[in-house]
């Protein structure tokens, strides 16, 4: 499956990153290669809660048949994403979005059919993992800002890993923090679990009059990178919503600010006594 070897490769990278920190700050390569998997993890997760997003407006506008009470994201190839709407008492798909990596393009499919054994495998894991996050303790959604997302990602048929995004209903915010990761085995155990940052910390610029251009947080000493959360929720929010190409992050570890540009879909690094302007 696409990513599966890359995100082995991202966690022996952050694993070095780590160790590496404790002797003082990382070689420059080590540095490039956690942001390289940062960047590659967050457009994956991304590109999943793009898709869940188009997916459920569609469905709304466009099915015949709205009957469905369950939703799917999964990888067809190394190309496509699709995202199912499923009617569960009828075991059949009544909508499907189908999503092209290489072109961004989304492709609806409005009809009523039965499910292949891969999506019924997948329907039932994914409601399990469901049940499984419902057990866990220490989430919470920031009420006044919208609802937490959730988007699952199989990495490999071993590893899936479910993310918790805090989402917003509100405008000109970007809703950075309050995001998890959980990652469970292939019989849906949990493995691991990360909360990405310790608080909520919007950008709200619902008091200009325009949009802003590039924005700014910081994170603590134990998180030193740019997140793959920080990706996706930037990429859903300032570049989609508010046409922003830019957005850093101050690294109080490494005393940096890492950069991330749409553009050319890098992160660089600048030394916090340098010009950031």
């Amino acid at each position: 499956m696409l990513f599966t070897k890359r995100f082995f490769l991202a966690i022996v990278a952050s694993i070095v990153a780590f160790i590496a920190l404790q002797a003082g700050q990382p070689a420059m390569h080590t540095i490039d290669a956690v942001n390289d998997s940062v960047i590659e993890e967050g457009y994956n997760l991304y590109y999943h809660e793009k898709l869940n997003w188009v997916l459920s407006d569609a469905y709304k506008q466009l099915c015949s048949s709205k009957t469905a009470s369950l939703s799917t994201i999964r990888q067809l190839n190394d190309t496509l994403l699709s995202g199912i709407m499923i009617d569960v008492d009828q075991m059949k798909c009544v909508f499907e979005c189908r999503l092209n990596l290489n072109t961004g393009e989304i492709e609806p499919f409005n009809l009523v059919r039965g499910l292949t054994p891969k999506e019924i495998s997948h329907a039932e894991k994914h409601v399990t993992l469901l049940e499984e996050l419902d057990k866990l303790d220490g989430i919470e959604s920031v009420r006044e800002a919208g609802n937490l997302n959730v988007s699952i990602v199989e990495i490999s048929t071993n590893l899936t890993r479910v993310y918790l995004l805090q989402g917003t209903n509100k405008s000109k915010l970007i809703p950075f923090g309050n995001d998890y990761s959980f990652d469970f085995d292939a019989n849906c155990n949990l493995l691991a679990r990360r909360k990405y940052h310790s608080t909520f910390i919007p950008i709200d610029f619902s008091s200009k009059d325009v949009n802003i251009h590039k924005c700014t947080h910081s994170h603590l000493d134990d998180n030193p990178y740019i997140t793959p959360t920080d990706i996706a929720t930037f990429l859903l929010y300032g570049h989609d919503l508010y046409e922003m190409k830019t957005f850093s992050v101050y690294s109080p570890a490494l005393k940096c600010y890492f950069t991330f540009n749409t553009e050319t879909a890098t992160i660089i690094m600048v030394d916090d006594d340098e010009d950031m302007k």
